[in-house]
């Protein structure tokens, strides 16, 4: 499935066929999924990779209403990815690495506003680690967390707030419930599961893509 160009970053890899993933950032099973597809699938759809131009991997974020948290937290992955592509799955990795500050009995102390700082020093953190900080960090956190402001109309949004609106949308429409669910060209394959490793990544691949 296609996506509209402020969100092509959340595409990995340039195949024709697309793997989209439904990922919530605050479900443990999106999180186990990623870093799955981070060892062992990315490496293959990428630059040099045995699959590299024939499968793509798309991360369909996806906020689940029972996760009280996650809309900040694709609010955030939707700014940073738009400033900085190339780091978005990086990014997506280390959200789900602290996922379970925000998780809901452990942040029922904690503001939208400082939901939105924490976010955002995550995000400079990587930036600087990753040697993109240019002049002070606090300019790069700046431009960040001003794009995470409630702005317009008293309920208004961010700048996130209407490809949030799309990215629920299609979920909606393609009857997502779950997170993680996979589709494969637009279809739902509910084969693909958060526990596999190499060995069942590399079985569905050639099954569904071929060589």
């Amino acid at each position: 499935m296609s996506l509209p160009r402020s969100l092509s970053f959340l595409r990995q890899g340039t195949g024709g066929q697309i793997l989209d993933i439904y990922l919530d950032p605050l479900c443990p099973y999106s999180a186990k999924i990623t870093r799955s597809l981070t060892t062992n699938v990315l490496p293959l759809i990428k630059k040099g990779g045995k699959y590299e131009g024939k499968l793509s991997v798309v991360a369909r974020l996806y906020p689940q209403p029972f996760h009280y948290y996650g809309p900040f937290h694709i609010e955030a992955l939707i700014v940073f990815g738009r400033l900085y592509p190339d780091l978005f799955w990086d990014y997506l990795t280390a959200i789900f690495e602290t996922q379970t500050e925000y998780f809901n009995q452990p942040s029922t102390t904690i503001t939208p506003s400082e939901a939105r700082d924490k976010l955002t020093h995550l995000a400079t953190d990587l930036l600087e680690k990753k040697h993109k900080v240019e002049g002070p960090k606090s300019k790069s956190f700046g431009e960040i967390r001003d794009k995470l402001e409630n702005k317009g109309s008293p309920n208004g949004g961010t700048e996130a707030t209407d490809d949030i609106k799309y990215l629920v949308k299609v979920g909606r429409q393609n009857g997502v419930h779950v997170t993680p669910t996979a589709l494969l060209d637009g279809l739902k394959d509910d084969s693909v599961s958060s526990s596999w490793g190499k060995e069942e990544w590399e079985k569905w691949i050639s099954e569904k893509v071929g060589a």
